[in-house]
């Protein structure tokens, strides 16, 4: 990789660092067996039964003096849970990623839907932690019974299973990001094109890199480009063109194809403004003699652009490095 020395050996040790730490979040739950038994189970668990089962647990006067200094803890969570409605949702539902059931779709008797699922989830874990924590859960068995200890465990554990599961796919996407930014199908940068976007990740907004979705899409463009080439009296020319603008990754999982399939699912679009010399040809400095201004767009390596002055000329390249860090 021309412009990014060393990256590839990055990405590397990066993707073995996150996958590593992901299935270890993920725990049983990274195997796609145990996915499906997961998401299953959580199809058949509402976020009405949970509240249900978290208020007769803190219900319980045994229970509730065993919390002891974290029963304030244990209610706020469980107020959180109980916001949610309609409380017909699963929690399969409740991870966004499933449509939601029929009852829940007539809305009769409900609120107006209350509360995130990211917040849902949070609070769902802090009480797991709560009452399944070696003091409070052999107390929640002798107080309320074997059955109800054996479902809490259930509706509990798999609540925490669906939170670790967003956690592994979430940064499995994130290093998916980076690789698409930064890995083959990549644009070469030239060296100012380096420098302003390592400045710009740093301190403008919308370029930085986020907790959740890792880089950002965006990429500045700012380039020399000899390779464009127009009809000039019924014949192909040369033309250089300089060109400022903006460059966007697509992120999407059908994106970023290699080969033919590229040209219809790249891993980037970009879009600008070209200046270009009054006087066509390779090598030429476009701010030799009077100077034309237009506009470019690329759909991948391929772009086309327009450029005024004579009759107007349209021009068309393919997004080329030819010296490593420079054009």
């Amino acid at each position: 990789m021309s412009i990014r020395t060393g990256v590839p050996g990055c990405v590397a040790t990066v993707l073995v660092a996150g996958i590593t730490c992901a299935a270890s979040v993920g725990g049983a739950q990274a195997a796609p067996g145990n996915d499906s038994i997961l998401l299953a189970r959580a199809g058949s668990i509402t976020v009405g039964e949970y509240c249900r089962m978290a208020r007769d647990v803190l219900a319980a006067p045994a229970v509730h003096e065993a919390l002891g200094d974290d029963q304030r803890a244990a209610a706020l969570s469980t107020g959180i849970i109980c916001a949610i409605q309609p409380s017909s949702l699963s929690l399969r539902a409740l991870r966004g990623t499933e449509p939601v059931s029929l009852r829940a779709l007539t809305r009769l008797g409900t609120r107006a839907y209350g509360g995130t699922s990211a917040t849902t989830f949070e609070a769902m874990d802090a009480f797991r932690m709560l009452v399944r924590g070696p003091v409070v859960r052999p107390i929640v068995r002798s107080a309320l019974g074997d059955s109800v200890a054996q479902r809490l465990a259930v509706i509990t554990e798999t609540a925490f299973g669906l939170l670790s599961l967003d956690a592994r796919d979430a940064a499995l996407q994130r290093l998916a990001n980076y690789e698409r930014k930064l890995g083959p199908t990549s644009a070469r940068l030239n060296g100012v094109e380096v420098l302003a976007n390592w400045g710009a990740q740093k301190w403008i907004p919308g370029f930085r890199p986020t907790p959740r979705g890792g880089p950002s899409p965006w990429e500045a463009v700012a380039a020399y480009v000899p390779t464009y080439a127009t009809v000039d009296s019924s014949r192909a020319v040369a033309v250089s063109a300089s060109e400022f603008g903006l460059r966007r990754y697509l992120f999407g999982k059908a994106f970023g194809a290699e080969g033919w399939r590229g040209l219809i699912r790249p891993a980037y679009w970009s879009a600008g403004m070209l200046v270009v010399s009054d006087r066509n040809g390779a090598l030429v400095w476009p701010w030799d003699g009077r100077t034309r201004h237009g506009i470019f767009a690329s759909w991948g390596a391929t772009k086309v652009g327009y450029v005024s002055g004579r009759n107007g000329e349209w021009l068309i390249s393919h997004q080329l490095q030819t010296i490593p860090l420079v054009f």
